[in-house]
């Protein structure tokens, strides 16, 4: 049956609610597919500690690539293993590929470097990720050479000399995880730079617009605004970070997939008036827009790969559900990036949407009418091992903390980047546009600081989780009785 143009939109924009299982291609070609994804992930890791097939990448997915092209032609039956088969060697080339020993300027370096992350202040210093003859160097500069560098934003160029090596110390390996292979020391940066391309100038200059639309608001609420809104969370305090963080709301202090939904949702009146095929193509831009503006964060790629496969699906009349879109997701960016195996941000995130996929449904039967609860529950479900593994404390608080703040940071999310942007342009504006998002923003920040407050620590957080498992299993046999 055809579906109309708001079924379409509103499927697109809900494709990082996993739970939108509207149409299904069954439980085993969901969970079929889930396997490959858990095979790529694993492959992925264990390749770190095969670094004899660094150098096979190229190689390996041009004879895999053929060898599946003859196999499904002569042995379609067997196409799960070899799938499967492919996909862990594809897995174990990437991640060996991916820690592949880097060669890095040791001594004097200069040249034209591009800005790969907004600069942040770093106690006196500005602390900021330089890539330069395509290797990445993360800086840390004082005085004017600081000052100069605080003023640039990510995918702007300058000239800069100093003296680069090798990355070592406890943050190594984090720097390798987001790409950084050395330091860099800089004595000079030039006044003088370059904007970039189309796409990054406007991006830039929209990030600054936002700020200067709301530049009446309170210093903290307006670092919780920027990251609520597009994920720039570099001046919020680490106070806040880790009451959001101990009221399991830190998902909202920096942009998530989330975004990518409401952004949709605002956009759908627009989107509802164009052909199927130009719709496409307006979400497809959409997407790589909002990817650029929020600078590729793990879990925005996540969400917009995601509301893409959705998007296409759609335009071309297929079906896929939700858990079969997250596990081709995590392959394809696996695949691109096998780095993001070892992402915090990605992991939590692609949790967080297979506990949607697959238990918010059973959940929401279970807890009754109240989804948002089902759904805080199901993504704390999917998100409780790499808490549990990273931070060693899963929040029970946020089974209340997200239903009180997610409805209006959800609104934030929607309203608030038009209405700053609109009030860049109007300077009179900026004071009733900066009061009015205060608000809101200021419930959010009060939910996690009174949760945080009292949230239960210990043996008391565990009874706690043990008594809401306890509910749930009493429940679900109330509604299958």
């Amino acid at each position: 049956m055809k579906r109309s143009r708001v079924e379409e939109v509103k499927a697109t924009s809900q494709s990082y609610d996993a739970s939108n299982n509207e149409v299904s291609h069954g439980l085993r070609a969901s969970a079929g597919l889930t396997v490959l994804a858990g095979v790529m992930w694993s492959s992925v890791l264990v390749g770190e500690h095969a670094q004899f097939l660094s150098r096979a990448r190229t190689p390996v997915a041009i004879a895999f690539s053929l060898w599946a092209a003859l196999w499904w032609h002569h042995q379609k039956r067997r196409m799960t293993f070899m799938a499967a088969f492919c996909v862990c060697v594809m897995g174990l080339v990437g991640g060996a590929a991916a820690w592949q020993a880097q060669d890095v300027i040791d001594g004097p370096c200069s040249g034209i470097a591009t800005v790969r992350s907004d600069p942040t202040w770093v106690g006196h210093g500005v602390g900021v990720v330089l890539e330069l003859h395509g290797k990445r160097f993360r800086v840390i500069a004082h005085g004017s050479v600081g000052g100069r560098l605080a003023n640039r934003l990510a995918g702007e160029s300058v000239l800069v000399d100093g003296t680069c090596s090798a990355t070592t110390g406890p943050y190594s390996r984090y720097d390798r995880v987001t790409h950084v292979v050395g330091r860099m020391n800089v004595r000079t940066v030039s006044e003088e730079f370059s904007e970039g391309p189309l796409a990054i100038r406007a991006a830039n200059r929209m990030r600054r617009a936002l700020h200067d639309g709301v530049a009446a608001m309170p210093f903290g609420l307006k670092s919780l605004f920027a990251g609520l809104v597009i994920g720039d969370d570099r001046d919020q305090s680490r106070e806040m970070i880790s009451q959001f963080r101990a009221s399991g709301l830190s998902h909202l202090c920096a942009v998530s997939g989330q975004n990518v939904a409401y952004l949709l949702a605002a956009l759908s009146p627009l989107l509802n008036r164009l052909r199927r095929t130009s719709r496409f193509m307006a979400i497809l831009f959409v997407l790589a827009w909002f990817v650029v503006l929020t600078r590729g964060e793990p879990s925005v790629l996540r969400a917009a790969l995601m509301a893409g496969l959705v998007a296409l699906n759609s335009a071309t009349g297929s079906s896929m559900n939700a858990r079969t879109i997250l596990a081709t997701t995590v392959i394809a960016l696996l695949a691109i990036d096998p780095m993001l195996a070892w992402s915090v941000g990605f992991a939590l995130s692609v949790g967080a949407t297979a506990g949607l996929a697959w238990f918010s449904s059973r959940l929401a039967t279970i807890v009754g009418g109240r989804g948002v609860l089902a759904a805080t529950l199901a993504a704390q479900v999917g998100t409780m091992p790499v808490s549990l593994f990273v931070f060693g404390y899963v929040p029970v608080i946020s089974l209340v903390a997200n239903p009180l703040a997610l409805w209006v940071a959800g609104m934030v999310m929607m309203v608030g980047l038009p209405l700053a942007l609109f009030a860049s342009l109007i300077s009179p504006l900026v004071p009733v546009v900066s009061w009015g998002m205060s608000l809101p923003v200021a419930w959010v920040a009060g939910v996690a600081r009174v949760s945080a407050a009292v949230s239960p620590h210990g043996v008391i957080n565990v009874a706690l989780w043990v008594l809401v498992a306890f509910i749930v299993w009493v429940r679900r046999r109330q509604t299958v009785n």
